[in-house]
């Protein structure tokens, strides 16, 4: 639970259904490393495509907050959309569909198409995270649900990850166009792979044996039953719990700060002298590889921890916004410096990521929890994800560097940090 204290270590009850383990988190977890890497990928290219099109640094900004403003328009109506078709099918053809919008983007021949394609591009990818979570949440009790949560967001930083130096080795033999059409068709081959591999539910999982399905299934109607229901509350009415608007308001500040991040850390490196594309494509991965450890080590310690939340999110974000400001006064000589505080920076940034999102599961009924997942993540995407890129394109360009826009989301991580704090149990 979300409480105020950080509770005693408590007794982790024996192994069950270790086969979900297995057969679920891994398929679960290559689809979304897979649309990450989709999104991620043009940060790596976008020198190219600011040289191509004579982009200002606004209008570059521009292209990572189109797909912002497409994932904010699918994802509000993601809660709906995975309650009237299922998380199966609903995650299974935005695969198809998001493949699609990365493939075409390597056909765009003028910025306007970019913006076009990078929204269309988010358009598809909505849906995907809140169905993923109502997924999990059908799979995992509420005492492992971090920690499944927190595997599962491995990928998140994995697809950052292998985004720079993947993209940044094929840049250096093709063009960003040939790299979109390639990077964009794993996305096919993963649907289909998806369809034969996923059940639709736990019922239908022939590799789980029949006492482990019916304990499992038994908890997690128990649960659902301690929560009570709210089918005859409208799907939106979670908009004014203060539970969910908090975690909305955090999550929007701490995605502000991710969001412009990941988009212009590969510019940030290359306007250091004698920087390639390739060093470039590595070093911005490494805060990403961090990210990953982070997120295990603090999803394990607040389940270990009675499912305490609310300082588990709280404490590293407030950090992470601590290390950004940090960063933006290094000085030029000391430049491996800089490299240093940006990892320490991708370690606690999305240590929040599965603590929030397993919290509302935790709380509200499904028929609750799913539109808040989904209005939490739309909007707070809009707001970090769209404004995000801007205000680093902006600040720069109307700085004449990156001092001031490090600042901006070093701030913005503090707020974010502060947010969490105030988020109670219900």
């Amino acid at each position: 639970m979300l409480t105020g204290g950080a509770g005693e270590p408590r007794q982790v009850s024996p192994p069950l259904g270790r086969k979900r383990w297995t057969h679920v988190l891994p398929i679960a977890f290559i689809m979304y490393t897979v649309a990450h890497f989709d999104r991620a990928n043009i940060a790596v290219a976008l020198p190219g495509i600011v040289q191509e099109f004579s982009l200002s640094p606004l209008e570059a900004g521009m292209v990572g907050s189109a797909f912002g403003c497409g994932y904010f328009l699918s994802q509000l109506l993601s809660g709906w959309l995975v309650l009237r078709f299922g998380t199966r099918n609903l995650i299974g053809w935005a695969q198809i569909l998001w493949g699609l919008g990365a493939i075409a983007l390597g056909f765009a021949q003028d910025y306007h198409q970019i913006i076009v394609l990078r929204f269309a591009l988010g358009l598809f990818q909505g849906p995907v995270f809140a169905a993923t979570l109502a997924f999990l949440a059908q799979w995992f009790r509420t005492e492992e649900r971090a920690q499944a949560f927190a595997f599962w967001n491995l990928s998140s930083p994995v697809g950052a990850f292998l985004a720079g130096p993947l993209t940044g080795l094929v840049l250096a033999h093709y063009d960003w166009h040939v790299m979109m059409i390639a990077e964009g068709l794993p996305a096919w081959i993963w649907a289909i792979i998806w369809w034969w591999r996923v059940p639709s539910s736990l019922a239908e999982a022939p590799w789980l044996p029949n006492d482990e399905r019916a304990q499992i299934a038994e908890a997690l109607d128990c649960e659902q039953r301690h929560l009570g229901t709210s089918k005859s509350a409208p799907w939106w009415s979670v908009a004014g719990s203060p539970i969910v608007l908090c975690t909305l308001i955090g999550f929007a500040l701490i995605n502000l700060l991710i969001t412009g991040f990941t988009f212009w850390l590969p510019t940030i490196l290359r306007s250091v002298e004698g920087m390639s594309v390739t060093t470039a494509g590595v070093l911005s991965g490494l805060p990403f590889a961090a990210s990953m450890a982070g997120i295990l080590i603090i999803a394990r310690r607040s389940d270990r921890h009675r499912q305490e939340r609310r300082w588990h999110a709280a404490l590293p974000t407030l950090f992470t916004g601590l290390a950004m400001i940090a960063s933006a006064f290094v000085p030029v000589g000391f430049f491996h410096w800089q490299i240093a505080i940006f990892m320490v920076v991708g370690f606690t940034m999305k240590m929040f990521l599965p603590l929030i999102f397993a919290h509302l599961t935790e709380v509200l009924p499904r028929e609750q929890s799913v539109p808040a997942i989904a209005l939490t993540s739309s909007v707070g995407n809009l707001l970090g994800g769209v404004a995000g890129p801007m205000l680093i394109g902006g600040l720069a360009e109307a700085t004449s560097g990156f001092v001031w826009p490090l600042c901006a989301l070093g701030i913005a991580g503090l707020a974010a940090g502060g947010t969490f704090s105030l988020v109670r149990h219900r």
